[in-house]
């Protein structure tokens, strides 16, 4: 499309397909799912995802020539057809149509895992976490959909960088010692420092199921000496996370 060819709006097909996508029967369907922004583009392109086309708004030239660039169909849409597109209040775009990367646990590395964890923000950024620490990643039934729009956003764009996957729960966690991270009466993540790990995270109010705490072979606790009654899933998995990390350097 030219500069000079009007915008697309709300009610044009490829737009209306794409939004679709913020759905997760027609991203099961489909294979595809939306990232939304400019620095998801350049994640998504550093990483080799080529995305199936690119919705910008007028202004943007920016995105429209990286897109443009890179070989990929550029649709110019209107700001309605944006924020149809777009998961945000105030979008600004770009948008663009892709293909989640192929699933895949890498057995060398260690593990975080969402048990459950259902708030797409929550376990985005897990995944951040886990990619700041070179971690795999990997969820059970009954998490959020790490590839949603919204898992994305909180993962800003960490599922382009480390290798993730589906699991069935901890028969599928054999390479690994399995870590379950329990409110109280665990250890000390300081004190852990032999083993290739998979922390296992569970929701944020309820936490990891009984049986999957008993099934695991260590609990950890993270220390708060200052009288907290508990910190949010994010704040506990990287301390944990973080420890289990320096621990591993410190015995190299």
């Amino acid at each position: 499309m030219t500069g000079r060819e009007a915008p697309r709006g709300a009610r044009n097909p490829a737009v209306v397909a794409a939004a679709r996508l913020h759905r997760s029967r027609h991203r099961r369907e489909t294979g595809r799912t939306l990232i939304e922004g400019p620095h998801l583009l350049e994640e998504a392109l550093a990483a080799g995802v080529e995305p199936d086309r690119v919705f910008a708004l007028p202004e943007d030239t920016d995105s429209r020539e990286l897109a443009v660039k890179a070989g990929i169909e550029t649709v110019v849409v209107d700001e309605a057809a944006m924020t149809r597109l777009a998961g945000t209040e105030t979008p600004r775009g770009p948008v663009a149509v892709i293909a989640p990367t192929e699933p895949h646990l890498d057995r060398s590395r260690d593990l975080l895992v969402a048990h459950g964890v259902s708030e797409p923000g929550n376990l985005g950024s897990l995944i951040r976490t886990a990619a700041v620490f070179g971690w795999g990643f990997a969820w059970t039934p009954g998490s959020a959909d790490p590839w949603s729009p919204k898992s994305l956003r909180g993962g800003a764009g960490a599922q382009f960088r480390i290798p993730l996957a589906p699991v069935g729960g901890l028969d599928d966690l054999e390479s690994w010692t399995t870590v379950a991270t329990v409110v109280g009466g665990g250890d000390d993540p300081a004190d852990l420092v032999n083993g290739r790990w998979a922390v296992l995270v569970g929701e944020e109010a309820a936490g990891l199921p009984e049986e999957v705490v008993v099934a695991a072979d260590r609990r950890v606790t993270v220390p708060m000496p200052g009288g907290t009654e508990s910190l949010n899933v994010g704040v506990a998995t990287g301390i944990v996370v973080y420890q289990l990390t320096r621990n591993r350097s410190r015995k190299l």
